[in-house]
């Protein structure tokens, strides 16, 4: 009969039996798929936050800001982190420069075309309207006409 032994180990066990070779789980393996999925749900965020700020993103900065300890499962990570933005966001990871490892978001959303975009009369009034609710909220979601006409001469809009 062979006898089971538990070693503590990074989230998973090591069952060893007897005088057979052990097995030693690799560092990848050792991690739970809950671990990896965390921190690529991390580094969709890191890269969602370096696109907005129109940065080009670092492999180098990747790995000391989102993946630190998880070096090993690099590739892993970026991998279903683009799978991720390409999803849900419509974006699709790109590296720019290989030497320097350099990435970008690029957008892969087809362009909208058809009804439901504004002619360039609406777009102003939509403009408008989007600056004055604006002003609205500001002032605690009440003003007073006078207020509002006030405001609406400062952006050098006049009745008529």
């Amino acid at each position: 009969m062979s006898q089971r032994k538990r070693s503590k180990g990074f989230g998973s066990s090591q069952m060893t039996d007897g005088g057979e070779d052990d097995f030693i789980p690799t560092q990848t393996e050792r991690r739970s798929q809950d671990q990896v999925n965390q921190k690529v749900s991390e580094l969709v965020q890191f890269l969602l936050v370096k696109d907005q700020k129109k940065i080009p993103i670092k492999r180098a900065d990747m790995l000391k800001n989102v993946i630190r300890e998880y070096r090993d499962a690099y590739s892993e990570i970026v991998n279903k982190a683009g799978k991720t933005l390409q999803e849900v966001f419509g974006l699709q990871l790109v590296e720019i420069d290989s030497k320097r490892h350099t990435y970008i978001l690029i957008n892969n959303l087809p362009r909208a075309e058809g009804k439901y975009l504004c002619r360039d009369e609406e777009k102003e009034k939509m403009g408008l309207l989007l600056i004055i609710l604006s002003f609205i909220f500001m002032k605690g979601n009440s003003v007073k006409d006078s207020a509002l006409w006030e405001f609406l001469h400062l952006l050098r809009v006049y009745p008529g």
